[in-house]
């Protein structure tokens, strides 16, 4: 009697690991109160694709970092049932105040539900999210275990997921991992199950969707209207079949597919199609699903994507290229010559410097945004370049060429010289400046000054420089912002000036995602050597002081000094924005629910202070 016992439990076990949820999770969205946000908190939808009501109690929904191992924010659900079609809406954690309110949620995880408590923060590009049939978190970075009922890596870089790899492109503010077939896909493989699309939050209100079981075909990516760089020559075009077993004769039958109105040919799998020798323009993709004998399914089943390889326009210097149009693709055929080159330092990451070049002509300035690192030559201060082609792109204010391949150094030692303004010229015209060379004389360093706001704070004896912090100075008719905007830069933690100054920055200008949005002119010092008295470096450290993990995967800071005394920790991302602060005399601090990225960590204890870069993944 125990080994039917037993063959009955392993058979059960091994049809509970093959076949498909009936519960899943159909949607995840983690931009809510990002820049440019469409919804104002991250949300997880479930969805019953099956045909029969399944009850919730004692469930939870579980996340990580894309590589995490540790599971340590999670939403338990309560006693809820939920219907064949029916939706579910969990509302979770929000970066700030943008974007629209979602539909009412079914449950709120900004709740004791939840750990933590303000909600599960859900990374705005790539991540996992596990449904689970127990409150207990699961573990690895990849789980297994059985009480996993449904599993979503959703982006790029996820090292969890189920079938091939991950979904396979990142979310976004405005986009989320979106489940085909209003939910009913489900083949066990990410990439083939899941798009990424507008968000389109359901709750148990939304009319019922009961999963049909009639062939279909859809078009995971690339996602309709898409558009690629001039450079691409080849697309992947990947299906999804539901209901309909593709075969060449011993099949329910096979796909047909068209390439711009061109002849049809016979597929017999559902391997990517992959397209080769493309060319600038518009390209349309029809794939429809026959029988054996090659006629059209009744109903049909056919799907059609449609993108576009953008072509390149040559422009000659930097100020027409600043007058470009956003998204488009320029070469810059005239010589530009490079004024500051970004490069890593300490625990600041290539992923905060990106790789970033400022170059100028005479006509103006310009950002190169390379986080892909496509410029590999090295580029120093005075180094020129030409026919620097990219794509023309805006980010809080600022123009970037993102771009398209690698550069060589045409000269060097080419001399630059700061055009010198006051700063109500560069706060009147901060565009004609931005990411040029600018020197102003005689500013004084009144104290900090939040974005947007009017008030100053007073600055304290011996305060240093911090990274990410705006200051307002004066130089005797206007107030500006000096802000130290690049983490690596070598005067972080010097004493600020006290009396009057020179200075040599480069122009820089932030727009607030506030509605109406707010302008903050300002200006970035490269380095020490741009202010034109000698920086002292400050003597002011914490003994003993000890921050661990660095980086953090685990969601749990921790500090310790020799004193081990009551202190004072602020956090604050790399826009200047202090997202923890709590005084405690305890050693561990739990950050679980920020985002991954770095951070400053400023610590007082009794009279000493001192700031360590943070990353957490």
């Amino acid at each position: 009697m125990k080994k039917i016992y037993l063959f009955t439990s392993i058979f059960f076990l091994f049809i509970g690991f093959t076949s498909n949820a009936q519960v899943v999770i159909s949607q995840v969205y983690g931009g809510g109160g990002n820049v440019g946000a469409t919804y104002s908190h991250d949300f997880i939808e479930l969805f019953n694709r099956g045909t029969a009501p399944q009850n919730l109690t004692g469930w939870s929904v579980q996340y990580t970092s894309a590589t995490g191992t540790a599971w340590t924010s999670k939403t338990d659900l309560p006693n809820v049932t939920l219907q064949p079609g029916q939706y579910y809406l969990i509302q979770e954690a929000t970066n700030a105040a943008v974007g629209i309110a979602l539909p009412t949620p079914d449950l709120n995880g900004i709740s004791s539900s939840s750990t933590p408590a303000t909600g599960i923060a859900i990374s705005g590009s790539t991540g996992k999210v596990v449904l689970a049939n127990s409150t207990t978190f699961v573990t690895g970075a990849n789980p297994v275990d059985s009480q996993v009922v449904d599993k979503v890596g959703f982006g790029t870089t996820p090292t969890g997921y189920e079938g091939t790899g991950p979904t396979g492109a990142v979310i976004s503010a405005t986009t989320s991992a979106l489940r085909l077939n209003n939910g009913c896909t489900d083949s066990n493989n990410n990439p083939t199950d899941f798009i990424v699309a507008t968000p389109t939050p359901r709750n148990s209100s939304t009319a019922i969707s009961v999963c049909s079981t009639a062939p279909s075909i859809a078009i995971t990516s690339p996602v309709n209207t898409t558009i690629y760089n001039p450079l691409t020559t080849s697309v992947t075009v990947n299906v999804s079949v539901s209901n309909f077993t593709v075969a060449n004769g011993s099949g329910t039958g096979h796909i047909h597919y068209t390439v711009d109105g061109g002849a049809t040919v016979m597929k017999y799998d559902t391997a990517p199609i992959v397209l080769n020798g493309l060319t600038v323009g518009s390209h349309t993709v029809v794939v429809t699903l026959v029988d054996n004998a090659h006629a059209p399914l009744s109903p049909a089943a056919s799907a059609t994507t449609q993108f576009t390889i953008a072509g390149l326009t040559n422009v000659t210097n930097i100020a027409t290229l600043r007058a470009g149009t956003l998204n488009s693709y320029y070469t810059l055929t005239g010589t530009a010559v490079v004024s500051h080159v970004r490069t890593p330092a300490g625990t600041v990451l290539v992923a905060t410097t990106r790789n970033q070049k400022f170059i100028q002509d005479s006509t103006g300035g310009i950002l190169i945004d390379d986080s892909a690192g496509k410029i590999t030559t090295p580029f120093a201060v005075g180094d020129s370049m030409n026919n620097v082609s990219g794509q023309l792109i805006d980010y809080n204010g600022i123009l970037e060429l993102v771009p398209l391949q690698n550069q060589t150094v045409v000269s060097s030692g080419n001399a630059l010289t700061a055009q010198n303004i006051t700063i109500g010229a560069l706060n009147a015209n901060v565009n004609t400046y931005e990411s040029e060379l600018i020197s102003f004389n005689n500013i004084t360093i009144t104290g900090t000054i939040a974005t947007g706001a009017t008030t100053v704070t007073p600055l304290t004896a011996g305060q240093a420089f911090a990274t990410g912090t705006n200051y307002n100075v004066f130089d005797g008719t206007t107030n500006g912002v000096l802000r130290t905007g690049f983490n690596e830069a070598n005067y972080i933690g010097a004493t600020i000036p006290t009396g009057a100054f020179n200075i040599t920055a480069l122009g820089y200008d932030f727009v607030s995602s506030a509605n109406p949005p707010v302008l903050t002119p300002q200006f970035i010092p490269r380095n020490a050597a741009d202010f034109s008295v000698t920086l002292q470096t400050q003597n002011n450290e914490i003994a003993g002081l000890k921050v661990y993990p660095n980086p953090v995967s685990n969601g749990v800071l921790h500090i310790e000094s020799n004193l081990n005394a009551e202190r004072t920790v602020s956090l604050f991302d790399v826009l200047g924005k202090e997202v923890i602060k709590t005084t405690t005399s305890n050693s561990t601090i739990n950050i679980a629910h920020l985002n991954s990225g770095i951070y400053i960590v400023k610590i007082t204890e009794g009279e000493k202070t001192a700031t360590k870069k943070l990353i957490v993944n």
